[in-house]
C-alpha cells in the first residue's frame, strides 16, 4: 500500500487514540470527583443519622456505643467532638488520646452551623482521610459536632478498580477505531493516488488521458479540474506544436541561410541552407563558436558589427566555399522579453546567380552591340564611298558584295535572335512537343547539312549510333542543335582531321556527343561558353563566321528536352560536346 495510506492511517489513529485517552482523563477525573461527591454525601447522611441518635442520649456511653456502631455497622470511622473541642467518643481510639479539635477545618465548619468537609492529613493516624462534620443541636443550640472519616487510600483503590474497568473497556473502542481509520485513510487515499497516477501521466504528456473518480465530492471536483486543466493544456499544446513544426518546416525549408547566435558568438540555431552554404552540419553545430564552425572572416566580421552596433546591418560578403559565392548579409540583434540583448540573427541570401545574370546582361549588351555594329559600320562606310563617286568605278562590285556580306550577317544574327527567342517561349509555355523516335536519323540528317562545309576542309566525319536506339525528342530541334555542334567543330578543327558524332544508352539515359580534335578551350571558359555572343577569341571567331548563338540555341533546345549540356575540353586536345536526355 501507499505511504499516503499508512499516514493517513497513523493520523487518524492518533488522533483517535489522543480522543480515547483525553474521553478517559477526562471520564476518570469525573468519576473520582462523582465518588467523592457520593462518599461526601454518603457520610453526611450517615452523620446525620449519627446527629438524629445522640440528641436522644448524650451520655458518654451512649456516645461511644453508637460511635462503635457506627463504624461496625457502615465501616466508617465515627467521632464525636464537643463545642470546645475536647473529643467525646471515637470509633478507633480512646477519647483521652486525642488533643483539642477546634483547629479542625471541618470541626469549625459544623460549629458554625455548617456540614464541614476537609481532605487531609490525620494527625492522630498519620493517613489522609475525608472528613464529613455536621453539628449536633441541644434545644436548638449547636453543644458539639459529629464527624464520619474514610482513608483515601480505599476511595483510591475504588476509582483503581473503576479505571481499570474503563481502560478495559477502551480497547475494543481503540480497535474499532483502529478499523475506521484504516477505512477512512484508504477511501480518501485511493482517490488521492489514482489522481496522482493520473497528475503524473500529465506530466509525462498524456494529456489525453482522462481521471474518473468516484470518491468524495471535494476530491471528484478536483479530478474534474485536473481533467479540465488537461484538455485545456492538450489543446494548447497541440497549437503550439502545429506552430512550432510550421515555424520549424518553414526555417527548415527556407532557400536563405538563417544563423542565430548568442551574445558570445555561439550557434544556437541554423537551418539546413546555412549548412549547405558554408559546409557544415547544423546537428553538429549547435553551442559552437561561429568561428570553429563558419572559416570565413568576412562572416565573423558582419557577425561582431551586428552585435557591436545593434539595430540592423546589411553587407554584400563574398566566401569561398570550392567556388566563389556572393552573399547579401542582413543581420539584426534578437532580444529577450525584458528588454536584454539576446543574440543576434543573421540572414545570408546566395545573390551569385543574379550577379551572373547582371554581369550576363552587361556583357550580352556589349556584345550584341558590337556584332550588330561591326557589319553596320562596314555598310554604313560603303554606301557613303558609293555615295562620293565610287558607284561606277571597277571597286563598287567588291564593295556591293561586302555590303551583301554585312547584310547576311546581320539577317544571320537576327534569325539567330529570334529563333532564341521563340524557343524561349515555346518552352516556357510547353508548346514544344516531344515524341519517342529513332535518334539515328536525326544525327544522320544533321551529318548531311554539315557535310559540304567538312568536305572543304577535308574532314572525315564518322558517325555511330545504334539504330534502334530511340528518345524523347523533338527531331526538328534536336537537329538544329547537333548541326550548331558539328558546325562548331568544323570551324575549329584543322585541315584533314576528323569529328565523331555518336550516340548511345548510358545509365538510363541517351548520350549524344560530337567530339572534334581542333584546338580546345581553356577551362576558365568553360562556364561562359554557353552564353549568347559569348567567344574565347573573338578576333578568331569573327574570321570564322557565325553570329555567337549556336551553342546558346544548342543549350536551350537540350533544356526543352528536359536534359543537361556538358563539355570536356582542354587546350590542343580537341573538345567533346555532349547531350544527355532522359531514357
Amino acid at each position: 500500500m501507499s505511504r499516503l495510506l499508512w499516514k493517513l492511517f497513523a493520523s487518524y489513529l492518533l488522533l483517535a487514540a489522543l480522543t480515547l485517552s483525553a474521553g478517559l482523563l477526562a471520564a476518570s477525573i469525573f468519576l473520582k470527583q462523582f465518588h467523592i461527591d457520593q462518599t461526601k454525601q454518603q457520610f453526611e447522611n450517615q452523620v446525620r443519622l449519627l446527629q438524629a441518635q445522640l440528641e436522644h442520649d448524650l451520655s458518654d456511653a451512649a456516645v461511644r456505643s453508637l460511635c462503635a456502631e457506627f463504624k461496625a455497622e457502615l465501616g466508617s470511622r465515627c467521632t464525636v467532638i464537643s463545642a470546645a473541642g475536647r473529643v467525646l467518643a471515637d470509633s478507633e481510639r480512646e477519647a483521652i488520646s486525642f488533643d483539642n479539635h477546634t483547629d479542625r477545618p471541618e470541626i469549625q465548619a459544623a460549629l458554625t452551623g455548617k456540614i464541614g468537609i476537609a481532605l487531609r492529613r490525620s494527625h492522630s493516624l498519620g493517613k489522609e482521610l475525608l472528613y464529613v462534620a455536621v453539628p449536633l443541636r441541644k434545644d436548638g443550640a449547636i453543644w458539639g459536632a459529629a464527624r464520619a472519616s474514610v482513608p483515601t487510600e480505599q476511595l483510591d483503590e475504588q476509582q483503581s478498580a473503576l479505571n481499570g474497568r474503563l481502560f478495559l473497556a477502551a480497547w475494543p473502542a481503540l480497535l474499532l477505531a483502529a478499523a475506521a481509520s484504516f477505512l477512512l485513510a484508504r477511501r480518501v487515499s485511493r482517490p488521492l493516488e489514482e489522481l496522482e497516477q493520473g497528475v503524473l501521466r500529465f506530466t509525462q504528456g498524456s494529456l489525453s488521458h482522462r481521471i474518473h473518480l468516484a470518491g468524495p465530492p471535494e476530491i471528484s471536483n478536483l479530478a474534474e479540474s485536473c481533467n479540465r486543466m488537461a484538455a485545456q493544456l492538450d489543446e494548447r499544446t497541440e497549437s503550439l506544436q502545429k506552430q512550432l513544426g510550421l515555424l520549424e518546416s518553414t526555417f527548415r525549408s527556407m532557400a536563405e541561410a538563417v544563423i542565430v547566435t548568442d551574445r558570445e558568438g555561439r550557434l544556437l540555431r541554423c537551418n539546413q541552407a546555412a549548412g549547405r552554404l558554408f559546409g557544415f552540419e547544423p546537428t553538429a553545430a549547435a553551442q559552437r563558436d561561429i568561428q570553429e564552425v563558419i572559416r570565413h572572416a568576412d562572416v565573423q566580421q558582419f557577425l561582431e558589427q551586428t552585435l557591436k552596433h545593434g539595430g540592423t546591418a546589411e553587407a554584400v560578403i563574398v566566401v569561398s566555399t570550392g567556388q566563389e559565392k556572393i552573399l547579401n548579409a542582413h543581420g539584426c540583434l534578437l532580444r529577450s522579453e525584458s528588454g536584454q540583448d539576446a543574440g543576434a540573427l543573421l540572414v545570408f541570401h546566395d545573390i551569385t546567380r543574379l550577379k551572373r545574370l547582371e554581369t550576363m546582361r552587361r556583357d550580352f549588351a556589349a556584345n550584341v552591340s558590337h556584332e550588330l555594329k561591326t557589319p553596320i559600320t562596314a555598310i554604313s562606310g560603303f554606301v557613303e564611298t558609293l555615295r562620293d563617286g565610287a558607284l561606277h568605278e571597277a571597286e563598287a562590285e567588291r564593295f556591293l558584295d561586302i555590303i551583301a556580306r554585312n547584310v547576311r550577317r546581320l539577317h544571320a544574327i537576327i534569325e539567330d535572335l529570334l529563333a532564341l527567342a521563340k524557343l524561349e517561349q515555346e518552352e516556357e509555355q510547353g508548346q514544344i512537343a516531344l515524341l519517342r523516335q529513332p535518334v539515328r536519323p536525326v544525327l544522320e540528317n544533321a551529318a548531311a547539312v554539315c557535310a559540304s562545309a567538312a568536305e572543304e576542309k577535308g574532314i572525315t566525319m564518322e558517325l555511330t549510333c545504334p539504330a534502334a536506339l530511340k528518345a524523347q525528342l523533338n527531331a526538328e530541334l534536336m537537329e538544329q542543335a547537333v548541326v550548331n555542334l558539328l558546325g562548331n567543330a568544323v570551324k575549329y578543327s584543322s585541315k584533314n582531321s576528323r569529328i565523331i558524332l555518336r550516340a548511345a544508352q548510358e545509365r538510363g539515359a541517351v548520350l549524344i556527343a560530337v567530339q572534334d580534335f581542333g584546338c580546345g578551350i581553356s577551362r576558365e571558359h568553360h562556364a561562359r561558353l554557353f552564353e549568347r555572343f559569348y567567344r574565347v577569341d573573338k578576333a578568331r571567331s569573327c574570321k570564322l563566321g557565325g553570329t555567337g548563338l549556336g551553342l546558346a540555341i544548342a543549350k536551350h533546345i537540350v533544356q526543352a528536352h528536359h536534359g543537361m549540356m556538358g563539355l570536356d575540353s582542354a587546350p590542343g586536345k580537341g573538345s567533346v560536346f555532349a547531350i544527355k536526355l532522359p531514357g
